[in-house]
């Protein structure tokens, strides 16, 4: 049976949420560098001192989207009752989550994109979160190759180039305006036509 969040836990939840797209507007009509934490409280409808209680600074506020997205993956990909390979969750997971992100078009994920590369801070925050992600897969693939996931292993290495892949179709749809949900399941076609056959089956 699903455990109810307690009333004060959900209003937190949706502050933190209401600041959060907030912020991000405010970065998109006056650029990062112009917004003030003020400007954020104020268009969130919050005083400052709650915004701080939420985030501690303007550069975790910029990369807040990107951390809910990795906390819901984090909980998709450690799902035990998950039944696809890394390979196929991780296609499904970006073509649900680019499909969601560019359903407007696409401009407003494209200036989300611009603003967070346009800061070398908010880049950090984000290399930071993409090592995260690899590390899950690393994880995943090590338990697909029945390997140890340990150092410069095979599980790594793959990892790794699915993360690079994903980044570089990042920068191309940011640059050139292309089909970002068709390149990236292009990438993971590629890279699983290299490696898919390290898949083990799994025991039943």
């Amino acid at each position: 049976m699903a455990t109810k969040y307690p009333l004060r836990t959900k209003r937190k939840e949706q502050t933190n949420k209401k600041i959060a797209r907030a912020a991000q507007d405010m970065f998109y009509r006056k650029g990062y560098d112009n917004t003030t934490l003020e400007e954020i409280a104020e268009a969130a409808g919050v005083h400052v001192q709650t915004l701080y209680r939420h985030f501690a600074s303007k550069q975790e506020l910029a990369s807040a989207g990107d951390n809910r997205w990795f906390q819901m993956f984090h909980d998709r990909i450690n799902d035990p009752s998950r039944t696809a390979n890394t390979f196929d969750f991780w296609r499904n997971w970006l073509t649900r989550t680019y499909i969601y992100l560019t359903s407007d078009g696409g401009e407003k994920y494209r200036k989300y994109i611009s603003v967070r590369h346009a800061n070398p801070l908010i880049l950090g925050q984000l290399s930071e979160i993409r090592a995260r992600y690899e590390d899950l897969l690393c994880i995943s693939l090590a338990k697909d190759f029945d390997m140890s996931p340990a150092g410069v292993s095979k599980p790594r290495l793959v990892a790794g180039m699915l993360i690079a892949g994903s980044s570089y179709t990042l920068r191309r749809f940011e640059v050139d305006h292309t089909d970002l949900v068709s390149e990236a399941t292009a990438v993971i076609d590629e890279v699983e036509a290299m490696f898919g056959h390290l898949i083990k089956p799994r025991q039943q």
